[in-house]
C-alpha cells in the first residue's frame, strides 16, 4: 500500500497541551487536539476549518515544532479493522447555526436533564438579558459538571459568578482544560466552538 504523511504531535506539542508554556490561543490548541496520529493532513485541516479555525494555523504549529509528520499507510479505517473513535461527531455544522444537541457527545452522561441538577439559585444574574449568553454559560456549566465534577468545582463556581460576555470568554481556556479527555478532543473543541458562536451574537456593553 502507498505510504502517506500523517501529522502527529511532537513531544513539545504534547507537553504544550498540558503545560501551556507557550500560551497558545484557542485556535492553535484546537488544531493540536485534532492531530491524533490517525488523520491525514487534509482531514485535520478540514475539521479545523469546520471548527472555525483558519487553515494557516496548522502551518504555524508545524513551524513552531509542535506538529511533525510520520509515515502511514493509505488504507482507510474500515480496511484496517479499527475505526477512529471520534470521527463520527457532527462537526460539519459547527460553522453554522448550532442546535443545542450539537454540544453533546453520544457516550456522555451530559444531558439537558442535568440543567435541573444545577443549583440555579446560586447563579449570579447576567448583566444583560440575552438568551445566547445564558445558553453559552449553561453549556459550559453542563460540560464541566459532566466531565470534571470534582476537579472542575472551582471552574464551575467561576462560571456561576460570570456576569458578562467578557467574563465567560475569559473562562473558555480553563473550561477546555477541564473537559478535554482522551479521545474526546473533538467534542471539547466542538463545545468551545459552539459557545464562541453564541458569544458572537451577544451585544456586550463593553464592546460598544
Amino acid at each position: 500500500m502507498p505510504s502517506i504523511n500523517i501529522p502527529v504531535k511532537t513531544p513539545e506539542g504534547v507537553d504544550e497541551l498540558g503545560s501551556r508554556q507557550r500560551k497558545l490561543g484557542q485556535r492553535h490548541r484546537t488544531v493540536l487536539l485534532l492531530v491524533d496520529g490517525r488523520r491525514r493532513e487534509s482531514q485535520v485541516r478540514q475539521l479545523a476549518v469546520q471548527a472555525g479555525v483558519p487553515d494557516q494555523i496548522f502551518d504555524e504549529l508545524v513551524a513552531m515544532g509542535l506538529i511533525m509528520f510520520t509515515q502511514g499507510t493509505g488504507s482507510m479505517p474500515g480496511n484496517s479493522g479499527m475505526a477512529p473513535l471520534d470521527v463520527d461527531l457532527p462537526l460539519d455544522t459547527v460553522s453554522g447555526p448550532l442546535p443545542p444537541s450539537l454540544s453533546l457527545q453520544p457516550e456522555s452522561v451530559l444531558t439537558d436533564s442535568m440543567v435541573g441538577e444545577l443549583p440555579i439559585s446560586d447563579l449570579v444574574p447576567l448583566d444583560e438579558a440575552d438568551a445566547a449568553l445564558d445558553e453559552a454559560r449553561a453549556i459550559l456549566m453542563r460540560a464541566v459538571k459532566a466531565e470534571a465534577p470534582v476537579a472542575g468545582s472551582l471552574t464551575l463556581m467561576r462560571l456561576k459568578r460570570a456576569r458578562s460576555r467578557h467574563d465567560i470568554e475569559a473562562l473558555l481556556d480553563e473550561v477546555e482544560q477541564r473537559i478535554t479527555k482522551p479521545f474526546k478532543g473533538i467534542w471539547a473543541a466542538q463545545t468551545i466552538a459552539r459557545v464562541r458562536e453564541l458569544l458572537r451574537t451577544v451585544n456586550s456593553p463593553s464592546a460598544a
